[in-house]
């Protein structure tokens, strides 16, 4: 016989094996989706990281902030999420930027982290997810993201 209990369990898995479909639909061998001038680049449990080169535009010089547009997440157990972002020089050691986290967990939005003076022409931005709680061997989590840019910080 069927509790209450067992009938939210049934859903719950239901709704996430729909949104994880959905998603997996979208997605791309490389966790790329091009949507006319918008890539979308997708995190998640198998790959946290993401690794953009930094154009030789000089502006990149000039920027105060690193912008991440986190346009979707599929987080429905809210499991606890911070971004790290670092700068990788060519032939260089990692240069940790900041980080931000959603709140909650399944809440897309912008977000800068200060460039410091550090990011030059040459070399990549990363972006890594983690994943603070717990996870359960069926627990889904993916964040697409838009393409990083930089940004001056002037009106």
């Amino acid at each position: 016989m069927l509790t209450d209990k067992h009938v939210c369990v049934i859903l719950a898995l239901c709704f996430s094996l729909i949104c994880g479909m959905q998603v997996r639909a979208e997605q791309r061998s490389t966790d790329t989706v091009k949507r006319g001038d918008d890539t979308l680049y997708y995190l998640n449990i198998r790959n946290p990281n993401l690794t953009q080169p930094v154009g030789s535009a000089g502006e990149v010089e000039r920027a105060k902030f690193v912008q991440v547009e986190v346009v979707r997440v599929l987080n429905p157990r809210r499991r606890a999420l911070t971004f790290q972002v670092h700068y990788q020089p060519r032939g260089g050691a990692r240069i940790y930027l900041g980080s931000f986290s959603l709140y909650p967990a399944d809440n897309p939005g912008k977000f800068i982290v200060p460039t410091q003076g550090k990011v030059k022409d040459d070399g990549a931005i990363v972006l890594s997810m983690l994943i603070l709680d717990k996870l359960n061997a069926d627990d889904a989590v993916e964040v697409a993201v838009k393409a990083i840019r930089f940004v001056s910080g002037e009106s």
